[in-house]
């Protein structure tokens, strides 16, 4: 999208939109003519997660969170620190809470021959639209299955390099891989992708409808955490 247009969905000026060009908080997609052409991933990305009050979470602190909302206890956390986060958390909406824990990851695209991506899948943890392809998740979120020309997923932060040279990935901001970058140890307890990770990563999409599914599971996820635990 051009800048007038991501100034537009940001309701921001352009002079804010290139600052987030600056500082990073938004990405270039490419150029047309003179124009800079930004990726509306990142536009939607930095909407849905400006939205924080308060000091921002770390990593540890943000998986924490959604390991907590899920019903679990995190171990690589102490019990002073779950109980900060779960007064914390009774005091926040889900708008809120998904923008708190944007802090969970680092995305990045890159690109790869459409005939390449089963191959790839094998290398991910799915997420987002791909993890809408297990017709049980789709259900749960109240979709179809997810696109296959896009593969989405996690992949630690040491085995990353090596897969991203292993594969011959392109880095690319309209690329069809996207990546969710994590430190290991402390990302995911047990097997597969928790609901509420799909969830606000599905509120990362482009897809209006996949967005929306995101939301109604993240808020029916923190609702339900809420009323068993006095929020």
């Amino acid at each position: 999208m051009t800048t007038e247009e991501a100034a537009q969905e940001l309701a921001a000026t352009r002079a804010m939109v290139h600052k987030l060009l600056k500082n990073g908080s938004l990405l270039v997609a490419g150029r047309a003519g003179r124009s800079i052409l930004i990726d509306s991933a990142s536009v939607q990305r930095y909407k849905n997660r400006r939205t924080l009050k308060g000091r921002s979470w770390n990593a540890a602190t943000a998986w924490a969170a959604l390991n907590i909302i899920e019903g679990g206890t995190p171990g690589w956390i102490d019990a002073t620190a779950r109980y900060r986060i779960k007064q914390r958390l009774k005091i926040m909406d889900p708008a809120e809470l998904a923008a708190a824990v944007g802090t969970k990851d680092e995305v990045k695209r890159y690109r790869i021959a459409p005939a390449g991506i089963p191959r790839a899948a094998d290398y991910f943890l799915p997420t987002g639209t791909t993890a809408l392809n297990d017709s049980v998740v789709a259900e749960r979120f109240g979709l179809a299955a997810g696109r296959t020309d896009i593969l989405e997923g996690y992949v630690d932060s040491v085995r990353a390099p090596m897969i991203v040279n292993g594969l011959s990935l392109v880095e690319d901001p309209a690329g069809n891989i996207i990546v969710h970058i994590v430190d290991d140890g402390y990302a995911f307890e047990g097997p597969g992708t928790p609901d509420a990770v799909i969830a606000v990563d599905l509120m990362e999409s482009l897809n209006s409808r996949e967005r929306a599914a995101g939301k109604n599971m993240l808020e029916k996820i923190f609702t339900q955490w809420k009323e068993a635990n006095g929020g």
